[in-house]
């Protein structure tokens, strides 16, 4: 196989397996379209009202008796098709459905009753189908009988026309010949032969087959229009779905972040997971984090990871709250971590980690505070994790982010093997992640993203932005999940049974859930 083959061949896994995440996701929206289309089927073959269907079949002959009698050739076409279609005009005529008419007695018009009456040809055979339909299989074989009955007659009545026009022609020629003339005594026996098949003719047609009542209605059965109406309803359903995923632009699986980025999806984190505000009060959820810390040291046997970015598309979509989470994942193993705001926009590690926010980095970089007595513990039980806050706002956060000081910070930071995690602003709306992206202290990335939040082109423009750094993106952290049991975080838990540690060594918080904050000492 070429390479211009197995990419077309990847290209349409990946359109089959799109297709399919996006229906297993809409998948109530497609079982509701098609219950409803079984159910409008089911109440539409309920209401319709019923029709009965009769068959009588007639063969025609395309020679007439006058042309035999004579033996001459015929006087038709030698187009067998165009002989046929001349037969299911006659037979589906005015004047024969008068006929009916009066013959039936029948209140209807003629033209009524054509149009309860369909007549076709049989292929390769000369044979006439006489197909009636009414709301009543009596009446329906009835219909179709004398339909048949009045095409034979107005046939034969025709045939009688044209022998008598025919004796008359003779009749007409044989007084212009002299008698005892050998032509006139050959008229005379073609004469006489016409007179002979007067009174046999027939029209050069007859009945092979009568209708008989039927037994059931004609058209879809139930099991027929169910399967029709559900069909329908899925064609109608797939439209709405592909109209809905056209208009909305909006990231909703795992999968699709994963080829849209081009990176591998390190952890999920549930909606659950992101919903308390403060920190203490997600040191239960952690285990998304716990994952991720062993992708991330997996992928720090290939390359250095001592420092690790963190940032997002847009804003919103969770990238503090896996900044500091991590950090809190990681400083249980018993390293050394520290947590530094870089967002100098929005920071909320005050917030979150209940810290004072007047000191803090714009302290270090504007006025070149020491370190030492900017770092809080937000966690008494955690002493070898450190939180450096954003501090006050300042006016000109980038040119800050920019400076050769920052790589300075960093490198004071990670002293005594410390790792550090950076909390960036997002890539798209402003410049500052991609200022820090330019520092070589940053050994990689990793990406935030919510489903349901960031779009497809925010998620491209994102990563044309990665792509125009040296500094490689390690993976995704996707957001937002709403089927947490998919990844088993809440049905795994620790047997009741096992043993307890410490509540002194494995508590992580005070009794009241408010994060412990103090200064640290260095």
């Amino acid at each position: 196989m070429t390479v211009p083959e197995r990419v077309d061949a990847v290209r349409e896994s990946d359109s089959l397996s799109s297709a399919f995440v996006v229906f297993k996701r809409r998948w109530f929206l497609i079982a509701l379209f098609a219950a409803a289309g079984l159910l409008v089927a089911v109440v539409h073959h309920a209401r319709a009202a019923k029709s009965y269907s009769a068959t009588a079949s007639v063969a025609f002959q395309a020679a007439t008796l006058p042309d035999a009698a004579l033996q001459v050739s015929p006087g038709g076409s030698s187009e067998p098709q165009r002989t046929a279609d001349t037969e299911v005009l006659i037979a589906h005529s005015s004047q024969v459905a008068e006929s009916v008419r009066k013959e039936l007695g029948s209140s209807a018009s003629a033209k009524e009753l054509l149009e309860e009456v369909k007549v076709e040809a049989a292929p390769n055979a000369d044979i006439l189908n006489i197909v009636a339909t009414t709301g009543s299989p009596r009446e329906s074989a009835r219909l179709a009988n004398a339909f048949a009955k009045q095409y034979i007659a107005f046939k034969a009545s025709a045939q009688v026309a044209t022998i008598e026009e025919a004796q008359r022609r003779l009749q007409e020629q044989i007084a212009a010949l002299p008698a005892g003339s050998g032509a006139r005594a050959a008229l005379e026996q073609s004469q006489q032969r016409l007179g002979g098949l007067r009174a046999v003719t027939g029209g050069g047609a007859n009945v092979i087959s009568l209708a008989v009542p039927p037994t059931s209605p004609s058209g879809l059965s139930l099991t027929t229009t169910a399967i029709v109406g559900i069909l329908i309803g899925f064609a109608i359903a797939f439209a709405v779905v592909f109209v809905l995923e056209s208009i909305d632009r909006r990231v909703k699986v795992i999968e699709e972040f994963e080829r849209e980025y081009r990176l591998p999806a390190l952890t999920g984190v549930p909606q659950s997971a992101l919903a308390p505000e403060r920190a203490s009060d997600r040191t239960s959820m952690l285990e998304p984090y716990r994952i991720l810390r062993s992708s991330l040291d997996f992928a720090a046997l290939a390359r250095s990871l001592n420092t690790l970015l963190i940032t997002s598309a847009v804003p919103n979509e969770g990238k503090t709250t896996v900044a500091i989470d991590l950090a809190h994942a990681l400083a249980l193993t018993g390293r050394k971590v520290t947590l530094v705001e870089f967002d100098l926009r929005r920071p909320t590690f005050a917030r979150q980690l209940g810290l004072s926010s007047n000191g803090g980095l714009t302290s270090a970089l504007m006025h070149k505070d020491a370190l030492g007595g900017l770092l809080h513990v937000p966690f008494e039980q955690l002493p070898n994790l450190l939180v450096l806050p954003a501090g006050r706002l300042p006016p000109n956060p980038s040119e800050l982010l920019g400076s050769e000081r920052i790589d300075e910070i960093l490198a004071e930071l990670s002293r005594g093997e410390t790792t550090i995690i950076v909390d960036a602003p997002p890539l798209n709306p402003v410049a500052d992640a991609q200022v820090l992206l330019n520092h070589t202290s940053i050994d990689g990335v990793v990406i935030v993203a919510r489903v349901d939040k960031t779009t497809r082109e925010e998620v491209r423009r994102a990563r044309a932005i990665l792509d125009r750094h040296t500094v490689a993106p390690i993976g995704l952290v996707v957001t937002g999940l709403r089927d947490a049991g998919r990844y088993g975080y809440e049905t795994y838990e620790t047997d009741s049974e096992g043993p307890k540690l410490d509540p002194k060594v494995s508590s992580l918080s005070r009794p009241n859930g408010a994060a412990t904050s103090r200064r640290a000492t260095r």
